[in-house]
């Protein structure tokens, strides 16, 4: 009987050994004191159509870089900075041929992100993991936006209002080669204001606060240690935008796609793509188009812990 009871127990012991969350994991999070590095490059992509038979397309070279440290086994925090540059948008299907000529650029850095995550339940002592994140990106230089046109004029990268997040994930390894993660989040946007350049001078545009959510799910399979493949989902729920710009709430789906491969027990290369089919929305700045969007990027990048 005794020795039934010491198998079992040893049993117990492997299948919990078995399930226990490695670097690369979806639902890995930091013990006390590990530090975290990723960083990424993408080509990114994007189009946009309206009534007035005009195609504006976006292409840019993103810049991606987030440190993470773990205060404790249950605590950790992070920075994020993402820098874009040749962002080139153009009107590549205008009637007038002129205009079919300009172009702007929309280079520099996004609003940095801050963000605190907190595992509250952990799988190897729960059956779930479970945790809760906040992020702040902050607005630390004056957004302008560019025109096309007769004498385009160049933009930036930043966002000209502040957002706040709350988000919660659950998830779980329930062997060496399957996990699957859910998360569901809430921005709140605050009030600001950008600057719309123009060849016949610039304008302040204030935008109202705005209200986003989001659902995401993760699957993620890794047939060996070395190996893994991710697939994720997301939808979201962009808040009505009512003031100098007005824009419709709307739904936007993300897709993504990840490879990755461990190097060195603290070494990942990644292989990113991802794609948006978004819906189209009413803009009420006087215009009232519907613009249809399509969006989509890939690229490589590294995750080091150390």
């Amino acid at each position: 009987m005794k020795r039934m009871i010491a198998v079992a127990g040893l049993l117990v012991v492997s299948a919990a050994s078995a399930q226990e969350l490695k670097f690369g994991d979806v639902n890995f999070f930091l013990k006390e004191h590990q530090q975290n590095l990723t960083l990424d490059i993408f080509q990114t992509y994007y189009k946009s159509e309206n009534k007035a038979n005009q195609t504006t397309e976006t292409r840019g070279n993103l810049f991606s870089a987030t440190y993470a440290y773990a205060f404790s086994n249950s605590i950790n925090a992070f920075l994020g900075l993402d820098y874009i540059i040749n962002n080139q948008t153009e009107d590549r299907t205008n009637t007038d041929a002129s205009l079919n000529q300009n172009s702007f650029y929309s280079n520099g850095l996004a609003n940095p992100a801050v963000g605190l995550n907190y595992r509250l339940l952990n799988q190897n002592s729960s059956r779930y993991n479970v945790d809760f994140g906040f992020i702040a990106k902050i607005n630390v230089q004056d957004a302008e936006k560019g025109s096309l046109g007769p004498g385009p004029k160049n933009g930036n990268y930043a966002n000209g209002r502040n957002s706040y997040e709350l988000n919660a994930r659950t998830g779980r390894k329930w062997n060496e080669a399957n996990e699957w993660q859910l998360a569901a989040g809430f921005i709140y946007n605050q009030e600001g204001d950008y600057k719309q350049r123009s060849a016949g001078g610039d304008t302040t545009i204030d935008e109202d606060s705005s209200q986003d959510i989001y659902l995401r799910a993760t699957y993620q399979y890794r047939p060996v240690n070395e190996f893994m493949t991710l697939i994720s989902a997301q939808a979201t729920r962009v808040g009505e935008i009512d003031k100098d710009i007005q824009a419709d709430d709307h739904v936007d789906l993300d897709f993504r796609f990840i490879a990755k491969y461990l190097i060195t027990e603290s070494f990942i290369a990644k292989f990113h793509y991802g794609m948006s089919r978004n819906s189209d929305y009413d803009t009420l700045d006087g215009a009232g188009e519907e613009v249809k969007r399509r969006e989509n990027f890939f690229g490589l990048g590294a995750d080091f812990l150390f």
